[in-house]
């Protein structure tokens, strides 16, 4: 038996006072974290996120070979879903949750993933902050990933990404996406 699993429980009991989610350790795994838009809140929709176990237990049934081995959570703030549902502005959320090793994420990113008899869009989940900016219109907040706004340039703000920016000086020998000394520079975020 290797050292971390003599130890199983104790760890388990340790990972719980941080993630109240975890219910297992196992040996090396590489866990990919994924999306699904738009799940249904009336079937999960409950007191906190505890209704969210049904779909977390849920998932291995209609979906052969997938193991989720952490909690499933409402990419949102769950009282907030709830007061939005509860006025009609929403009936659908976004939840995130992880699987265990890349072929698995890349075959549920492929195929989609079954629940409860409905098919569902997976996508990588990336953690965006008010520090993350994103690379198509130079924003922060956000990153571009299914961003629909248009290109802006991070160097001159004109209506193009700042990989094809390009300077407007004839014979300039600096390559297209970098800033030269002929460039004003100007902030897409400020004008």
């Amino acid at each position: 038996m290797r050292q971390g699993f003599r130890y199983r429980d104790i760890i388990i009991m340790a990972a719980r006072t941080v993630d109240k989610g975890v219910i297992d350790v196992e040996d090396n795994e590489s866990w990919q974290k994924l999306k699904i838009h738009a799940g249904s809140l009336l079937q999960y929709m409950g007191k906190g996120t505890e209704c969210l176990r049904k779909m977390r237990e849920e998932f291995p049934s209609e979906n052969k070979g997938t193991e989720i081995p952490t909690q499933v959570r409402w990419l949102a703030n769950p009282r907030t879903i709830r007061e939005r549902r509860q006025t009609g502005e929403i009936a659908a959320s976004s939840v995130v949750f992880d699987v265990n090793g890349s072929k698995v994420a890349q075959g549920l990113i492929e195929k989609g993933i079954k629940v409860t008899g409905v098919w569902y869009r997976v996508e990588p989940y990336t953690n965006t902050g008010l520090d993350s900016r994103c690379e198509l219109c130079c924003g922060w907040g956000h990153i571009e990933n299914k961003f629909s706004n248009k290109p802006t340039c991070g160097y001159c703000s004109g209506h193009h990404r700042r990989s094809d920016h390009k300077g407007n000086v004839v014979g300039c020998t600096v390559k297209q996406g970098s800033l030269c000394s002929h460039s004003l520079e100007k902030c897409p975020n400020c004008n």
